[in-house]
């Protein structure tokens, strides 16, 4: 039973990506599941649920792979160099291409929507904790609202994925990495600030 639901969440996934939000219909699904519609709602109480299962499915796995991947990174080099990686994984595999469906198919005040800002906070955690690894002793780090920064890191990420998803231009996404690269280069030469001893009295 688990393995027919796991195998009706990868087929709306990949409806979306094939067929976008609108295109994602019962029947679509199962013709790419390879199963008869009703399954779906042996396991979902109607699409929207499917939909919401299926973003949180992806998105879950995800964070999950960003966060054992980064784990201990405290240089901002490698750490670009790593979410390039992980982003172009995100490319390969569908899933920027399925949420973005997701995002412009949600309407206000759906379930869709309520779990899309879930997923989206949850995002917004983990650019968080990784802020505050690599700011940690840095000058700068005295001048940042890292929940502030970590929640503009997901917005930017967010709008640059829907103009690349309009205009599919690939060289965008390249060429903020590449700009990242550099300037991660620079932020990894200031030096940390060392803890001043306490005095025993």
């Amino acid at each position: 039973m688990s393995d027919t639901r796991d195998r009706v969440l990868e087929a709306t996934l990949a409806s979306l990506v094939r067929n976008g939000h609108g295109g994602t219909t019962a029947r679509a699904i199962a013709q790419i599941g390879g199963f008869a519609p009703g399954v779906i709602y042996y396991h979902f109480s109607d699409l929207d649920d499917l939909l919401v299962a299926a973003l949180a499915r992806t998105s879950g796995a995800r964070i999950g792979r960003y966060r054992t991947e980064l784990s201990g990174m405290d240089r901002a080099v490698p750490v670009i160099a790593r979410l390039r990686e992980l982003y172009d994984e995100d490319s390969e595999t569908g899933h920027i291409a399925a949420v973005q469906e997701l995002y412009s198919g949600a309407r206000p005040g759906s379930r869709l929507a309520a779990q899309l800002a879930q997923e989206t906070r949850n995002w917004e955690q983990l650019a968080e904790e990784l802020l505050t690894v690599l700011l940690r002793g840095k000058p700068l780090a005295s001048a940042v609202r890292v929940r502030v920064l970590a929640g503009a890191a997901v917005a930017f990420y967010l709008g640059m994925e829907t103009l690349t998803h309009l205009d599919g231009d690939r060289s965008r996404p390249a060429g903020l990495f590449d700009q990242a690269a550099r300037l991660a280069g620079v932020f990894d030469r200031v030096p940390r600030l060392k803890r001043r001893a306490r005095r025993v009295r």
